[in-house]
């Protein structure tokens, strides 16, 4: 099989076998010298519609793929509310490539749902190796039953950071009621589609990757209805690791929400430093005003600014509360669970409606899609899209869970 992408293994020469452990603040200082580089490149990032090679690697250095993985792999067993911070922040300067941060970070939790032995498979000769794919369920591809395993065929969209991960995950029916089972592929078993052509989030290179008639052993494959009895069944492995704690998937991570309202106060970042210096046509006969001498921008920027300022704070919060029940091996109470739904999209939808303030401000210059601004407000319409920050969805599971 071949691919248009680089693969981890050639981006990652002269990393040790993993890095050396740090601490919740360590990574989120990391991540926060990160910010300035990444907003440096956000425009190319989004012209090419993938992070760069050398972008991949300050993340890896960056410890950012190691928050939720287990310390027998190298891991630093953090928490969902230690990775929606770092997540927040990186996307304060990109994005896309927060957003690729977040899935790749994410994903740990559905590998450690299997077997040892497919743990070390992953994981055991390169501690950098990451997990992207798709795993929502696919019901046109086929999985023929063989010997010790399956033949998989299918293609699946929207493989979010697929450019450098060795492994993917798909989701196909299998057995005989057809059900979905999660099945885990090499990628040079894979093919991509260079198919990503968005108005926003370009930069994840989210492209279609399809396997054709591949062999899967047992050991790779799993009923995607027993993931979270799975990965109740692999804490003895992972004791100490509070993320296998929670629910999956599990809206304490805000690994969406997060990177929208990241995008959002990026932008609050941009009007307020450089409204002093920038100006708008006054009208149609023309003239310059500047903006930050104008009223109603000062009032519009204000509550746009503090309305990103809130999202942060419940972000915040909510992937703490959420951590703490981790930690102390509680399951949340469908009230909870219906509340975190809540606030992922509640989150998202303030996000978009501050950039969007902000971008109104701007004027006609961030109608172009290399302006900071027009691209926040690209990104943050694309996250409130993700099938997992439906408002009117979430919002009717919050409420039965409070009746």
């Amino acid at each position: 099989m071949t691919s248009s992408t680089a693969s981890l293994s050639e981006t990652s020469t002269g990393l040790p076998s993993a890095p050396e452990p740090m601490t919740a603040d360590e990574v989120l200082a990391a991540a926060e010298r990160l910010v300035p580089v990444l907003r440096e490149r956000a425009v190319e990032t989004d012209r090419e519609r993938r992070i760069a090679p050398e972008t991949f690697r300050l993340l890896q250095e960056a410890g950012v793929f190691h928050i939720l993985k287990p310390k027998e792999y190298g891991g630093f067993e953090l928490t969902e509310h230690d990775h929606a911070m770092v997540m927040m922040t990186l996307a304060r300067g990109c994005a896309s490539t927060a957003w690729v941060a977040s899935i790749l970070s994410s994903d740990n939790v559905a590998i450690v749902a299997y077997p040892q032995e497919t743990q070390d498979e992953i994981w055991g000769e390169n501690g950098y190796a990451t997990l992207a794919g798709n795993t929502n369920l696919n019901p046109k591809a086929t999985a023929e039953r063989v010997p010790g395993g399956y033949r998989l065929t299918g293609r699946w969209g929207f493989c979010s950071g697929s450019d450098f991960s060795e492994w993917l995950i798909f989701n196909a029916p299998a057995g005989e009621d057809g059900d979905g089972h999660m099945f885990l592929v090499p990628r040079e078993d894979t093919i991509t589609i260079d198919d990503w052509f968005p108005t926003g989030m370009r930069g994840t290179g989210s492209r279609t990757m399809a396997v054709e008639d591949v062999f899967v052993p047992d050991h790779r494959v799993q009923a995607t209805k027993d993931t979270v009895d799975k990965i109740k069944e692999r804490r003895v492995l992972h004791p100490t690791f509070d993320a296998m704690y929670a629910p999956w998937p599990s809206p304490g991570k805000f690994p969406f929400a997060a990177v929208g309202v990241g995008a959002a106060l990026g932008a609050v970042d941009f009007f307020a430093e450089t409204a002093g210096s920038s100006t708008r046509v006054a009208g149609a006969l023309g003239g310059t005003v500047r903006l930050a001498d104008q009223d109603y921008v000062a009032t519009e920027f204000a509550e746009a600014a503090g309305e990103a300022e809130m999202a942060r704070l419940m972000v915040e919060a909510g992937s703490a509360a959420f951590s703490s029940l981790a930690h102390q091996r509680r399951t949340p109470t469908q009230a909870e669970l219906g509340r975190g739904l809540r606030d992922n999209a509640l989150v998202t939808r303030v996000a978009l409606r501050s950039v969007s303030r902000i971008f109104s401000l701007v004027g006609a210059k961030a109608g172009f899609p290399d302006h900071p601004v027009s691209r926040a407000k690209r990104d943050v319409e694309l996250v409130s899209h993700h099938v997992t920050l439906n408002w009117r969805q979430n919002a009717v599971h919050y409420l039965a869970s409070r009746v």
